[in-house]
């Protein structure tokens, strides 16, 4: 029996299961499974002012960020919401340098794409959303029922976004199941990355806000048109897993087919880091 028909026979029996919760479906899920394929801004930091340049956006480069102290990097990381992953050692030193500029620097792709958006909204729109983040008490309508704060509103939408990139950090850093790597010409899941899903599964349950990019990927052997097939295909195995527990309507998939190499170079080591599907979450 090929995988594709066994893990649709498997959400067939799961459903009749006594399991209530992720981990035990994900642990039936797992038992069926019999893999033959290896996968192969400014914070007050007591004292005088540490003042930190930003470009006009208030974003920054890797390389702007690593001219920084610590103790600058410290203060945009908790200006962006970010404090919580900050590790100090005993004398209080930064022990995770390199991870909170990566965080920074992630911080504003998203948030900078988040105002964007949020700019966009009519007012009712905006109103929605925040009802939906359960923030109805922030609302203020003038005598004629117009939105009269929509400049607070934003600006409480985005501190909830910092705070969903902080908790996406954190589990980014504490899991190693943001890329999964597939076989030559293979869209197949086998067991450990199924484990890696369900994870995410988990994740997505905890954080229903939260939705889930998949962004499959290929090497450079093949036609663009069948790698951007391929690609597409090995995200479609992860959404297929994610499937299981009533995510679809949160999970895009996306291709980029051979276009985005982790690793540029016609030989196995650069094809192994190639053939991947990656998490994204916004």
């Amino acid at each position: 029996m090929s995988k594709k028909i066994l893990l649709l026979s498997s959400v067939i029996f799961l459903s009749s299961c006594g399991a209530n919760s992720i981990s035990e479906l994900g642990d039936k899920f797992l038992d069926l499974i019999n893999p033959s394929d290896a996968a192969t801004e400014q914070a007050d930091l007591g004292g005088d002012a540490t003042l930190v340049a930003m470009d006009e956006d208030g974003g920054f480069t890797i390389d702007e960020l690593e001219q920084l102290s610590n103790d600058e990097l410290i203060a945009i990381a908790k200006e962006k919401g970010l404090g919580d992953l900050i590790v100090l050692d005993a004398d209080g030193n930064l022990q995770n340098r390199d991870q909170i500029i990566n965080a920074i620097v992630e911080s504003g792709d998203l948030l900078d794409g988040k105002t964007a958006e949020l700019e966009s909204l009519s007012d009712d729109a905006l109103i929605e959303m925040i009802n939906s983040k359960g923030m109805g008490d922030l609302i203020v309508l003038d005598a004629d029922g117009n939105l009269a704060n929509r400049d607070e509103l934003i600006q409480a939408l985005m501190d909830d976004a910092a705070a969903m990139l902080a908790i996406i950090e954190n589990f980014k850093n504490s899991s190693d199941s943001f890329i999964l790597y597939f076989d030559y010409d293979d869209t197949e899941i086998d067991e450990e990355s199924t484990r890696k899903i369900i994870e995410h599964a988990n994740f997505m349950q905890d954080n229903p806000s939260l939705s889930l990019r998949l962004e499959g990927h290929a090497d450079e052997r093949g036609t663009r048109e069948y790698n951007l097939a391929l690609g597409e295909n090995r995200a479609l195995s992860v959404k297929e897993v994610l499937s299981l527990y009533n995510l679809d309507d949160r999970i895009l998939v996306v291709s980029y087919g051979e276009e985005s190499p982790i690793l540029v170079g016609s030989n196995e080591m650069a094809w192994e880091e190639n053939r991947r599907v990656e998490f994204s979450y916004y």
